[in-house]
């Protein structure tokens, strides 16, 4: 068959507007379609007034950041706005205004021209976040003492929505790459390379170190109207001074204020750092902290599995809150319950997917890691060849896109998570109602009725593949946090374990944004990610299909007979005194929990033999007694009916980072991936002494219980004895060794909605303190 590229003469192609004409809307069409010399001439008078703009801010701030910085500070509000106005007429009010008029037009009103174009170029200049304390001040010390180059890649994808809405339409130059990175002069920003005259200049476009002409102009536009509006801001709050003054060479060059730091009484948390993050320098990509990041989520998941098989209390809660986050609770049209609720079927739904997602996490976090680790690695191998003038090595460049290919199918699984729990959860099941089930279908879904909170609309543009995309993921989770940190009504609508879910998806966020920071590579990374697309599908699919077979073993084994908590199977009274009544009753929830972990073990051993990633997290017991439980199942076998204690046996003799004991000794690898990092003692205060005191506590009969545990007093114990905190997001919070002979970084989540810790939960964290750092009481002494 002819196709239409046969029947046009190669003239017709050599025009870009014969082109975008033919394949009609199929993509975006060019806001113009300049001649070379029209867009050489934009490019120059575009950086001659940049640099001017930015010699003077420059000038200024040598000579006044001190005294603007001291100015800024005094004023009101009212004040600020004032001067903002002034530099900027008609500024935009809101935080994030792209996404406040992104539904003000449709999709035809932003092609054939936008009203809100100021919105899309530039969100970040609103009234909302320019009058905080810092932002200015920020802005103008980011801008004036650092060149345009550094910014244009952040200024372009600042305006994304814009841009992906198609709000925004660029100039279309064809054969031709502009050089933006790695320009300092005038002459030389915005400089147009012919791919005829140039062999690299082609690449470079397609790599990112170049721009497509349009997006280049885009970017000038852009640095030329924040420049000049930051000159203007300084004008004003200096206004009393002479204005020769403020640049004249007679008046002295002053040092370098100190850098802004945050508020020394507050806890660092990233939702502040992304909130400055558009006034500052871009950061750079950093493998260690990104890893940091990762190791101490699949470290998380290790931990999780290995309480759900060690700890009947923390099984049973865990089971309760997954029956309680299930679509099968929401009532249908006719306001009837799902048949199969609280029925033997439906607990073993649960119970299947509890398993299933533990170890699906498990495998996640685990490819990750390894992804992340092998990247830092390979930086460090290319160290003395990685320049942004070059494209990267293609093992680093595949690796890398492998990466983000990994990155996304976690994002997707988590997104499927939130997708089930957010409408069933207790406080947001009333907004939403269930639909008929597709008949011979284990599938659900539900709808909202229609009355949609500021919460319950973000979830939708979250759980929305394309409105995720045009908002951009981890804009969104900003957003969501915004509005869980300032509104407590929002807040309360949030369930303990959908907030843990929501961190969990935050922090995958993250590392998308971290990504995005590997500049100029990954400005292009979506266009080299499609032509690997199919291989990485491949891997993935070989790598995860290892466990494949683990849904369909679980169906072949009795969950809910096993695994309904609601039969009191595992009541676990650890937070009751050490009694004779108490004890027994522990052990046999342990029995019990061992004898449901036992049939899956089982099961899983005979039909997945060749299973690595389940190897080493799920193994045989070495023997079975009469009754078909583990010999020596029970963590308080060293009880003593005739006394009126336990002896509490020390965890961390035997340490199981992968949730069940190994039939054979460890090897050498295993040894010491498997032992903690032993600390010696610690000298703290009274306020952390008590913290750790109830995190180690040791039972007795007389003795009592503990109460609850503030957030802050842990993160204080947890600061006192070398560790730095570090608010993520939603619930979660990283501790990072800063002052210990210790690399892994560990994560607790906050307790919500209330500020503290239930003793239950906080002999958890000294577990998983136990597990990963050799913790116990007699680590910590007053210091005296």
């Amino acid at each position: 068959m002819e196709s239409s590229y046969d029947r046009e003469p190669p003239s017709f192609w050599d025009n870009p507007q014969n082109f975008f004409g033919s394949i009609g809307d199929n993509l975006p069409q060019p806001a113009s379609f300049p001649s070379v010399s029209d867009v050489k001439r934009k490019a120059r008078a575009y950086s001659r007034d940049i640099f001017t703009s930015w010699e003077t801010l420059h000038a200024i701030l040598e000579r006044h950041e001190t005294l603007i910085r001291r100015r800024w500070g005094k004023k009101s509000q009212d004040q600020r706005k004032k001067v903002l106005l002034a530099a900027w007429p008609m500024m935009s009010g809101s935080h994030r205004p792209d996404y406040k008029v992104i539904d003000k037009e449709t999709a035809q009103e932003r092609q054939q021209g936008t009203k809100y174009r100021e919105a899309y170029l530039y969100p970040y200049i609103n009234i909302e976040d320019l009058v905080q304390g810092r932002s200015l001040l920020i802005f103008l010390n980011s801008r004036g003492r650092h060149l345009p180059e550094a910014f244009s890649n952040a200024d372009l994808e600042a305006a994304h929505m814009g841009i992906i809405s198609m709000a925004i339409s660029r100039p279309f130059l064809n054969e031709y790459t502009m050089l933006l990175h790695g320009q300092i002069t005038p002459n030389t920003y915005g400089k147009l390379l012919s791919w005829s005259e140039n062999d690299d200049a082609f690449d470079w476009m397609m790599s990112g170190i170049g721009k497509q002409p349009g997006e280049g102009l885009l970017i000038l536009e852009i640095q030329k109207r924040v420049l000049e509006f930051l000159v203007h801001c300084c004008q004003s709050i200096l206004a009393d001074l002479p204005p020769e003054s403020l640049t004249d060479e007679s008046t002295p060059v002053q040092a370098e204020p100190e850098p802004l730091i945050t508020d020394p009484t507050a806890w660092p948390s990233l939702a502040a750092m992304s909130m400055e993050a558009p006034y500052r320098v871009p950061a750079h990509l950093d493998f260690r902290r990104l890893r940091a990041i990762i190791a101490a989520n699949f470290s998380a998941a290790k931990d999780h599995l290995w309480a759900l098989r060690e700890d009947p209390g923390y099984f049973a809660s865990v089971a309760r809150d997954s029956s309680e986050h299930r679509l099968e609770v929401l009532r249908d049209d006719h306001g009837q319950q799902h048949p199969r609720l609280n029925t033997p079927v439906f607990w073993g739904f649960v119970l299947r997917h509890i398993v299933t997602a533990a170890y699906g996490s498990l495998l996640v976090w685990e490819g990750l890691h390894d992804q992340v680790t092998l990247l830092e690695a390979l930086k460090e191998k290319y160290s003395r060849t990685i320049s942004p003038m070059k494209s990267l090595p293609s093992e680093d460049m595949d690796a890398l896109l492998l990466f983000r290919y990994l990155l996304d199918r976690a994002i997707e699984f988590q997104i499927q998570e939130l997708v089930m729990v957010v409408p069933s959860s207790p406080p947001l099941r009333s907004q939403f109602v269930r639909e008929p089930q597709i008949p011979n279908s284990t599938k659900m879904s539900c709808r909202s009725k229609g009355t949609s909170t500021t919460l319950v609309y973000l979830f939708g543009l979250i759980w929305n593949k394309e409105q995720s995309f045009l908002h951009g993921l981890p804009n969104l989770m900003d957003d969501l946090d915004i509005v869980l940190r300032n509104d407590a009504t929002q807040k309360s609508l949030v369930s303990s374990f959908v907030a843990e879910e929501i961190s969990k998806l935050a922090v995958l966020a993250e590392s998308l944004r971290q990504l995005s920071l590997y500049q100029p590579w990954s400005s292009n990374m979506e266009f080299d990610d499609t032509a690997s697309r199919a291989e990485f599908k491949t891997f993935y699919n070989n790598a995860t299909s290892r466990c494949s077979k683990l849904p369909e073993v679980l169906t072949d084994v009795p969950l809910a007979d096993l695994g309904t908590p609601s039969h009191g199977w595992f009541n676990y009274p650890i937070d009751k005194g050490r009694t004779e009544e108490n004890v027994k009753a522990m052990r046999k929830a342990e029995q019990n929990l061992d004898a449901f972990w036992h049939a899956i073990d089982e099961e899983a051993a005979r039909r997945i033999q060749h299973c690595k990633a389940l190897q080493g997290y799920i193994t045989l017991p070495k023997a079975v007694n009469s009754r078909g439980l583990p010999n020596g199942s029970s963590r308080y076998k060293n009880l003593d009916p005739e006394k009126s204690s336990v002896v509490v046996p020390k965890e961390n003799l035997k340490i199981k980072t992968r949730g069940a004991a190994r039939d054979s000794p460890p090897t050498v690898e295993q040894a010491a991936e498997d032992q903690p990092d032993h600390q010696p003692s610690f000298a703290v205060g009274k306020r952390a002494l008590k913290v750790f005191s109830v995190l180690f506590y040791t039972p007795s009969a007389e003795s009592d219980i503990p109460g609850e545990v503030p957030w802050l007093d842990f993160v204080h114990a947890m600061n006192s004895v070398g560790f730095a905190a570090l608010k993520l997001y939603g619930s979660v919070w990283q501790f990072t060794p800063t002052k210990l002979d210790v690399e892994r970084s560990i994560q607790f989540h906050e307790p919500h909605p209330h500020g503290k810790i239930p003793f239950v939960v906080a002999r958890r964290h000294g577990r998983r303190l136990n597990r990963a750092y050799g913790w116990d009481g007699r680590t910590f002494v007053l210091d005296r």
